[in-house]
C-alpha cells in the first residue's frame, strides 16, 4: 500500500510538473521578433515614443522623405551599433525597423554582425535566402539579415514592421 501511495504521488508530481512546463512554454512562444538593448525590449510596430525612451540618447535625428509610402516622412535615430526609423501609421508614430549595424548587439537568438550565412540558417532555419539577403516573418514582423553581395557574412540585421492586408 505505502508502495502504491509512493507510486501515485511520484506520477502526481511528474503530472503537475510537466504541465506547468508546456504551460511555461506556451506562455513563452514568440508572436514577433522584438530587438532588446540594456535589458530594454522594443517590437517594430509599437510606438515610437516609448520606444525611444526605452533606448535612452541617440546620436543623431534626421528627418527623411519617404518616396517609397504615400504616408509621408519618416524619421531616423541613430546610435552607435543601431538604427531606429519611425513612421506615421494609421496616424500613430510607431517603430517601422531597426537596424543592427555593429557586432556589440545581437540578436535575442544571438546572431551578430560578422557572422556566417551558416549560423544564420542555423538560427533561423525557416528564413528565405535570395542574393545575401536572408528573411523570416513571425507575426507583423520581419528579420532581414543583409549577408553582403558576396553572401559572406552578417553586415546588419533589420527588424521591420509588416502592416496587416487590409
Amino acid at each position: 500500500m505505502k508502495a502504491l501511495k509512493k507510486i501515485t504521488t511520484f506520477a502526481l508530481i511528474a503530472a503537475l510538473s510537466a504541465a506547468s512546463v508546456f504551460t511555461a512554454m506556451a506562455a513563452s512562444e514568440k508572436t514577433a521578433y522584438s530587438f532588446t538593448y540594456e535589458k530594454q525590449q522594443v517590437t517594430p510596430g509599437e510606438a515610437a515614443s516609448g520606444a525611444l525612451k526605452k533606448l535612452g540618447d541617440y546620436d543623431k535625428k534626421q528627418t527623411l522623405a519617404n518616396c517609397a509610402d504615400s504616408s509621408g516622412t519618416a524619421t531616423a535615430y541613430t546610435y552607435d551599433a543601431f538604427d531606429v526609423i519611425t513612421q506615421k501609421v494609421d496616424g500613430k508614430e510607431i517603430v517601422k525597423e531597426i537596424t543592427i549595424t555593429k557586432a556589440s548587439v545581437s540578436t535575442e537568438e544571438g546572431l551578430k554582425v560578422g557572422d556566417t550565412p551558416s549560423k544564420v540558417k542555423e538560427l533561423y532555419k525557416d528564413a528565405k535566402g535570395e542574393l545575401g539577403l536572408y528573411t523570416v516573418k513571425l507575426g507583423n514582423t520581419n528579420l532581414i539579415i543583409d549577408c553582403g553581395l558576396n553572401d559572406d557574412k552578417v553586415v546588419a540585421i533589420t527588424y521591420e514592421y509588416v502592416a496587416e492586408a487590409k
